[in-house]
């Protein structure tokens, strides 16, 4: 991922509760994974995999390639 934009934007409902995140990689918007344990996306262009993984009283936003 040289030097290509990658970023999360974690969406909230109107009660603050967490609702999606957003996933942006390449540059590009790749979709959205709802918060729930064990979702993913893999981004067409590089083939890296997002996933976010809930604990206790945090969650993990993790990249695979």
């Amino acid at each position: 991922m040289d030097n290509k934009k990658m970023d999360y934007r974690v969406n909230f409902t109107e009660n603050n509760k967490l609702l999606s995140i957003e996933i942006t990689c390449c540059d590009k918007h790749i979709g959205e994974i709802r918060f729930k344990d064990g979702e993913s996306k893999k981004c067409p262009e590089c083939g890296v995999t997002h996933a976010l993984r809930i604990q206790h009283n945090h969650f993990h936003l993790s990249r695979s390639y």
